[in-house]
């Protein structure tokens, strides 16, 4: 009877003796062994460009910037993973992508000018020609309507107000 609790007793230190062999080496990993491998498995994440890992006492921080929290919580969960990290302690920012933008494409309404003199100013003639008579007077940045190009340098216009008359082309520019 005496061997068996002897034989108890040593199976029992024994036992105990492993596990504390076994919690002690697990205790002796280094931090630095730990950060190489969270930052090995971090750089194979494509969503994780820019992340660092620092790791303390087998706590590891994460620090850096994702663009969406789904890329946030894999990086986290991927470092969590390394056996020997207790514990994350994440401070990366989520930052969405910079918006794109696109140019609206602004179509150009047909019979649609716009006054572009210097002065500010733009006769409507009753007739085409510079000494015709003047009906009107538009001014600069005014939009006009196109009712016919009569030659090369005098347009018919309809001003807003619905009056008829001819301009000068050149002041003129098509929208």
């Amino acid at each position: 009877m005496k061997l068996m609790k002897k034989t108890k007793l040593m199976s029992m230190l024994t036992l105990v003796l492993f596990f504390g062999a076994g919690f002690l080496a697990c205790n002796n990993v280094k931090d630095s062994d730990l950060q190489e491998t969270a930052t090995h498995i971090i750089s194979a994440n494509q969503d994780a460009v820019g992340i660092s890992v620092s790791v303390t006492d087998h706590v590891a921080t994460l620090s850096g910037t994702v663009e969406d929290d789904a890329a946030k919580r894999k990086v986290e969960s991927s470092v969590m993973a390394v056996e020997g990290i207790k514990s994350v302690v994440n401070n990366i920012k989520v930052v969405p992508p910079a918006p794109v933008y696109v140019e609206p494409v602004v179509e150009k309404k047909s019979g649609q000018l716009i006054v572009a003199t210097r002065k500010g100013k733009l006769n409507v003639h009753n007739k085409p020609g510079e000494q015709e008579h003047v009906i009107a007077v538009v001014d600069h940045g005014e939009t006009l309507t196109l009712v016919e190009k009569t030659n090369d340098n005098w347009w018919r216009i309809r001003t807003e107000s619905g009056m008829e008359g001819f301009c000068y082309s050149p002041y003129l520019e098509e929208q």
